[in-house]
């Protein structure tokens, strides 16, 4: 099963991001030099991102509580379409490719992808590549004049016994699971986001990554294992939402 093609999809924003094994001490003058292959295509003012990072430290044995850990994540800088829906993004040892809404589809963000790769090859010369993640946040409007319904939208929901309260006001649902067959990791998140006037909005985030530590990938074998993660993304997305919840897209 492949993601269907919408005319109003619901991406808000997609993200591919990669980490690389540097074939040199990291440079500061990569974003600069990056820049100049890329100015022609995102003239819009760079910006400097400042990223956090949360990490869920589980222990081995059952009821032990998750440690969790926040550290200062990458620095970046970004470089945006005129538009700003367009963004390619520039870290240590790192590199980023955005789409925001109205998502351009999945044949042009690849190319936008594999030109900012090559574009970053030549400039920071890596050896390897570390961990590529994929990861579509889709908001899913839905107008309604009484209580939504979850089962009738999505086949992932929050589910209660009836001794508990059945009036949801609020909730985040995540899960993680690693595929058995190639080590890809999925994380889901949904959630309920700020209603608008007469309409409730959900939050679909699914983010989908591998990851070579002992032995780094090839860059010669980005593209086909970039492909495979949207290949799983756009699976997992068809398989989490319900036929109502197509419809408010408009497949083509």
């Amino acid at each position: 099963m492949t993601r269907r093609q919408y005319c109003n999809p619901p991406i808000e924003e997609a993200v591919c991001e990669f980490r690389f094994a540097p074939g040199q001490a990291w440079n500061f003058t990569v974003p600069g030099l990056f820049y100049e292959k890329v100015r022609d295509l995102y003239t819009g003012e760079p910006q400097q991102q400042n990223l956090i990072a949360t990490e869920f430290n589980f222990g081995q044995m059952p009821l032990v509580k998750p440690e969790i850990t926040v550290t200062q994540g990458l620095t970046k800088t970004l470089f945006p379409s005129a538009d700003a829906t367009k963004l390619v993004g520039v870290g240590p040892d790192a590199l980023s490719i955005h789409s925001l809404r109205p998502y351009e589809g999945w044949d042009e963000f690849s190319h936008r992808i594999d030109q900012a790769f090559q574009f970053y090859l030549e400039v920071a010369k890596p050896v390897g590549i570390t961990r590529i993640s994929l990861r579509y946040i889709n908001q899913i409007v839905i107008s309604v004049d009484e209580a939504v319904d979850l089962s009738e939208y999505f086949n992932i929901y929050p589910q209660f016994p009836d001794t508990l309260p059945s009036g949801l006001s609020g909730f985040v649902m995540q899960t993680q699971s690693i595929y058995e067959d190639i080590p890809i990791r999925l994380m889901i998140t949904l959630s309920d986001a700020e209603p608008l006037s007469e309409q409730v909005v959900f939050l679909l985030d699914l983010d989908i990554s591998q990851t070579w530590i002992e032995k780094p990938l090839s860059l010669k074998e980005m593209l086909s294992n970039l492909h495979e993660l949207k290949s799983r993304e756009g699976q997992v997305f068809e398989s989490l939402i319900t036929d109502r919840t197509r419809e408010l897209f408009d497949v083509k």
